[in-house]
C-alpha cells in the first residue's frame, strides 16, 4: 500500500515539473521545473526498484545524478552568457543568440 503512495507521489511531482516547464517563460524556471521532473523520475525509480526487489538501483540513480549535475552546468554556462549579452531570460527572445 505505501507503495503506492510513492507512486502518486511521483507522478503528482513529475505533473509539477512538466507544468512548470509549460507554464513559465524564464530560463531559470524552466530548469528547475525541468530539474523537479527528475527528482520525480528518482522517487519512481526508488520505489519500482524497492517493490520488485531486484537488481542494484544505486548505478541507475548515478546515472540520474548525473544528467541532472550536467543540466546545472549547461544552465549556469547558458544563464552566464545571456547576462554577458543582456539578453533576456524571456526564453521567447532566445533568437536574440544567434546574432552574437
Amino acid at each position: 500500500m505505501i507503495f503506492l503512495y510513492f507512486i502518486a507521489f511521483g507522478f503528482a511531482l513529475f505533473a509539477v515539473g512538466i507544468s512548470g516547464v509549460v507554464a513559465s517563460r524564464h530560463f531559470i524556471i524552466m530548469m528547475l521545473a525541468v530539474e523537479v521532473a527528475l527528482t520525480a523520475s528518482v522517487v519512481l525509480a526508488a520505489a519500482s526498484f524497492t517493490y520488485a526487489a531486484s537488481g542494484d538501483i544505486v548505478g541507475l540513480l548515478f546515472t540520474i545524478w548525473a544528467i541532472a549535475s550536467a543540466e546545472i552546468i549547461g544552465m549556469v554556462a547558458v544563464y552566464r552568457y545571456m547576462v554577458a549579452h543582456g539578453v533576456s531570460m524571456d526564453v521567447r527572445q532566445l533568437s536574440k543568440l544567434r546574432e552574437w
